[in-house]
């Protein structure tokens, strides 16, 4: 049996939801339907930071800690974004 579900969401997000199912070739039902059953199946739901806002906020961070303390090497660079990557992980 199926429903109909309505929710309001923002035009120009939805606008490009639908745009960017369509190039893929899938109907932006299945799309909608898929993520139901996801969340429904591991009872979860997942909010992920555009990456190039996370980008720009370890490159940014990174750029003022090296200004303030000088060059940042290989290995101290790795260990500032695991932290960073950390620390983004429980916010």
């Amino acid at each position: 049996m199926k429903t109909t579900v309505m929710f309001k969401t923002d035009k120009k997000l939805k606008e490009a939801a639908q745009k960017t199912a369509k190039q893929m070739g899938i109907p932006f039902s299945a799309v909608m339907n898929g993520y139901m059953q996801e969340f429904v199946n591991k009872r979860e739901i997942t909010f992920r930071t555009p990456f190039e806002k996370v980008e720009d906020a370890i490159w940014g961070e990174r750029a003022l800690k090296a200004e303030k303390e000088g060059y940042m090497g290989v290995q101290e660079t790795k260990r500032f974004l695991e932290q960073l990557r950390k620390k983004h992980a429980r916010n």
